[in-house]
């Protein structure tokens, strides 16, 4: 999932675009191609495919192992707690399974 991270240092500020590469409801896995001290706080701009609208939150850098970051949420909002909620429900591998059966059962339905 393409995402920016806005980081803020001593001198300048910096848009690094980069991917998602996991997302939970307490954080996320990206590769970012700039280097992000750990404790840092950024400004995220998520692309959730399930939502028109970027979702914009902030975390902090909890692991990194350049260009892999492990980022935890700050306080989320109401709407961007239901929407990443929501993203990793769809993402799940049973609810996943569930709509492709229901897929499935979908279009066969329409050979009987």
């Amino acid at each position: 999932m393409p995402m920016v991270a806005t980081v803020i240092g001593d001198r300048d500020v910096s848009a690094l675009s980069g991917r998602c590469t996991v997302v939970s409801e307490g954080g996320l896995g990206a590769v970012l191609p700039g280097r992000i001290p750990l404790g840092d706080v950024v400004a995220l701009e998520l692309h959730f495919p399930n939502s028109a609208d970027t979702v914009r939150v902030r975390a902090t850098i909890r692991h990194s192992h350049y260009p892999n970051y492990g980022m935890e949420f700050c306080a989320l909002g109401e709407e961007q707690r239901r929407v990443i909620a929501r993203y990793c429900e769809i993402c799940s591998r049973p609810a996943r399974a569930l709509m492709i059966d229901m897929i499935r059962r979908y279009f066969l339905a329409g050979e009987d």
